[in-house]
């Protein structure tokens, strides 16, 4: 595939999620190290991008400085005295008047005029001290008492961007300097943030065997299973259950990385989510009859092979489905053939069929069939072409097919053919 063709198939699977997007409001979050300045030039970049496509933004950032506040109860902290607290205003004004000049020189990539995105901050957070703890006043270290809500939204609705910074403001006129994790999630819960999306060093939650995990539920997250993490974490599962939609971690160290995750199938990070609507899992003996309920339509029309009660029983390991409350509503199969494997009875309830239930089964065997150490996969269609074209899968003839399936193919039904490499 030329550069040229992989940039228009990237575009057309990215469409979806630029709709989608489009008018959703985001919370962003740079912490010390996503401040650098080789980090900060690309995701400035690419929040120009977000902006001009209709994103809504908020961005939070912390203190690039020495000082910074950690309202972790288990935090090794030094009160914020007076001169500290200079030291801190000074950094974090420094940091604020950075981004603005970076988010005003527009795309990184040069392929349009200087940005005229408008960039503006102001004395949207209320704050209070955070008091004596352990029998030490932390002078001023705040924490935050209000979000005003309708101020960030007006700016938004003007299409501005909104930057605020860790520093909060007491109705006696003081200043506080806030622990800007915190922050973001006080801002993301107040405003009903659609996302809120962390930059942290690592690619996203890892699992025990060293694998990134693309989504993980609210219920399922224990912060103290990632140690280093804890306080996003915590303040990651606070936001969803508060209301905040999803929450996103992903690397200030991968260039490109919001961008991934936000417009790619598979992301570069890790999702939490309040819960799994659906459960994606291998079909199971009782699965059978919710199979042939959602089969046999689309057998009747001529889009799916007909199979049998036998037949679906015999080749059972070969499927997967998503339940739904105790209901099959979608299902799929992969079928091995030496390197390649074929997908196959697709098939998705129709009152389901706007929640890409079909998209996460055909990433399920594609996984499948990388653990297999299949080179490709193909499918026969008669009905769907588009929808597998939108997904990567490229048209080929029938002798591309493995010579066992070639001689099955049925020339009468002339199903056209499609591939896509396992990669």
């Amino acid at each position: 595939m030329s550069t040229k063709t992989g940039h228009l198939e990237w575009f057309r699977t990215a469409s979806p999620y630029i709709y989608a997007h489009r008018q959703k409001t985001f919370v962003i979050m740079l912490d010390q190290a996503a401040l650098c300045r080789e980090a900060m030039i690309g995701i400035c970049g690419d929040l120009t991008l977000l902006h001009a496509l209709g994103v809504r933004l908020i961005l939070v950032h912390g203190n690039p400085g020495d000082v910074q506040v950690d309202t972790a109860a288990n935090a090794q902290r030094l009160p914020l005295t007076t001169a500290r607290f200079a030291q801190y205003l000074q950094e974090t004004s420094t940091a604020t008047q950075n981004l603005m000049a970076q988010l005003s020189s527009g795309s990184t990539q040069a392929i349009t005029r200087p940005s005229d995105l408008v960039a503006l901050s102001g004395n949207f957070i209320r704050a209070r001290p955070l008091g004596v703890i352990d029998g030490i006043d932390q002078q001023q270290a705040g924490t935050v008492r209000s979000v005003n809500a309708t101020a960030i939204n007006q700016a938004l609705d003007n299409q501005a961007l909104v930057i605020i910074p860790p520093v909060g403001y007491s109705l006696s006129g003081e200043s506080f300097g806030l622990d800007a994790t915190i922050l973001a999630q006080a801002v993301a819960s107040s405003i009903e943030a659609d996302k809120l999306i962390y930059f942290i060093d690592a690619k996203g939650l890892e699992d025990e065997t060293g694998q990134v995990l693309s989504e993980i539920t609210s219920g399922e997250l224990s912060p103290s299973d990632w140690p280093s993490l804890a306080s996003t974490l915590m303040a990651a599962k606070q936001a969803i259950d508060h209301g905040t939609k999803r929450c996103h971690l992903v690397s200030y160290q991968h260039d490109g990385a919001l961008l991934e995750e936000l417009f790619t199938r598979e992301g570069c990070g890790t999702q939490i989510v309040s819960q799994k609507s659906s459960s994606l899992r291998p079909a199971m003996p009782n699965d059978i009859s919710g199979i042939l309920r959602l089969v046999e339509p689309l057998e009747a029309t001529g889009a799916l092979v007909k199979r049998s009660r036998e037949l679906i029983e015999s080749e059972l390991d070969n499927f997967w489905v998503v339940e739904h409350e105790h209901t099959i509503i979608a299902c799929a199969a992969l079928y091995a053939f030496d390197t390649s494997g074929e997908v196959a009875c697709m098939a998705t309830d129709p009152t389901y069929r706007d929640e890409n239930h079909g998209e996460a089964l055909l990433n399920a065997l594609i996984r499948s069939a990388k653990q297999q150490h299949l080179s490709e996969v193909f499918v026969l269609t008669t009905q769907a072409a588009h929808w597998f074209l939108e997904r990567g899968f490229i048209s080929a003839p029938v002798t591309s097919l493995p010579k066992t399936k070639q001689k099955l193919y049925n020339w009468q039904r002339n199903a056209k053919v499609y591939t896509r490499a396992v990669v």
